[in-house]
C-alpha cells in the first residue's frame, strides 16, 4: 500500500518514521552460500604460500545499484518469472540507488518511493538490483598481494589498485546462465537475470542483454509486519564471499576475479 493513501501533508512525516535500510555486514556469519574456501588472512602461513584452488574475499568495495525491496507472503520466483501477485513492494527506485555494502556503514537508501507493507506474516522477502557490479578487493599468495585493476585484471603492482564493473551474465549451471540457487543459514536463495520488466533471460543471448536481476529467500524466519515497524532493513553477508579469487591450475596466484554469492537477510526495526 502506497502512501498515497495518506493525505499528501502526513507524507513527509511517514517518511520519516518508515525507511529502507542496506546495511552491509563483515562478520563470521556462517551463512555460506559459496563452494570455495575463505581465501588466506594476509600474514597467515597459508598467504606464504601458492594459490591451490579457487577461494572467496571480503572485498574493499562493493557497489550494487537497487531497484525495488519487498516481501511476499508466496515463492515470487516459483516459475520462470517473477510473480508479484502474493507481494507487497517496501521501496522502488526508478532510477535505482546505488550503495556500497562494504563501506563498513550504515546506508540508507534514501532515493525513491517507501511504501507501508501491510500487517500480517510474509514468509519471502525480494530485492531487484543491477547486474553490473562495482568490485574491488586483493588477496594473498606466496608472499604478494594481488590486487583488482580497473580493467578487472590481476596486478601485484599497487598503484594499479582500483575497482572496476563486473557484468553478470551467467549466474547459474552450464545450459542455464539465468538461475542461481543455493541454502543459506537465513534460507534458500534464488536469483534470475532478467530484462528491465522482470522477464527472465531464457538464453545466452538474454543473459548477455540483462539489465536486472532479481532474488529472493525463502525466510527460515517470516516476518510479521505490525504498525510498529520503524524500518525494513536489507543485510547482504559479504565476509570472505564478496569477491571470487579464480585459481588459475599452474599459477602461483589468481588468475582472474568474479563476483560472490548473493546471500541476503531481511529484518524489521521498531
Amino acid at each position: 500500500m502506497l502512501f498515497k493513501s495518506f493525505l499528501k501533508l502526513s507524507r513527509s512525516l511517514l517518511f520519516a518514521s518508515i525507511g529502507i535500510s542496506v546495511l552491509n555486514i563483515i562478520t563470521s556469519d556462517t551463512a555460506k552460500a559459496s563452494n570455495y574456501p575463505p581465501c588466506p588472512a594476509e600474514g597467515s602461513s597459508a598467504a606464504s604460500g601458492a594459490q591451490t584452488q579457487t577461494c572467496t574475499t571480503t572485498p574493499k568495495v562493493m557497489e550494487i545499484k537497487f531497484y525495488e525491496l519487498g516481501f511476499c507472503t508466496g515463492d515470487p520466483l516459483s516459475g520462470s518469472d517473477f510473480d508479484n501477485s502474493t507481494c507487497e513492494k517496501s521501496w522502488v527506485s526508478t532510477t535505482g540507488e546505488t550503495a556500497d555494502l562494504a563501506s563498513f556503514s550504515y546506508l540508507g537508501l534514501t532515493s525513491g518511493l517507501t511504501y507501508k507493507v501491510p500487517s500480517k506474516q510474509y514468509d519471502y522477502a525480494y530485492v531487484v538490483f543491477d547486474p553490473t557490479w562495482v568490485l574491488k578487493g586483493e588477496v594473498y599468495f606466496n608472499g604478494t598481494t594481488y590486487y583488482t585493476d580497473a580493467s578487472g585484471n590481476v596486478t601485484e603492482t599497487s598503484g594499479n589498485y582500483d575497482k572496476f564493473q563486473m557484468r553478470l551474465t551467467d549466474i547459474g549451471t552450464a545450459g542455464n546462465c539465468a538461475q542461481y540457487a543455493a541454502n543459506t543459514d537465513y534460507g534458500p536463495v534464488k536469483a534470475r537475470l532478467a530484462n528491465n520488466s522482470l522477464t527472465s533471460a531464457t538464453n545466452v543471448s538474454a543473459c548477455n542483454a540483462s539489465t536486472r536481476m532479481v532474488g529472493s529467500v525463502d525466510l527460515n524466519t517470516p516476518l510479521v509486519m505490525t504498525d510498529d515497524v520503524k524500518a525494513y532493513q536489507l543485510t547482504w553477508i559479504i565476509r570472505d564471499m564478496g569477491i571470487e579469487s579464480t585459481d588459475g591450475a599452474g599459477n602461483n596466484g589468481p588468475v582472474m576475479w568474479k563476483g560472490g554469492p548473493f546471500v541476503p537477510n531481511f529484518t524489521l526495526l521498531k
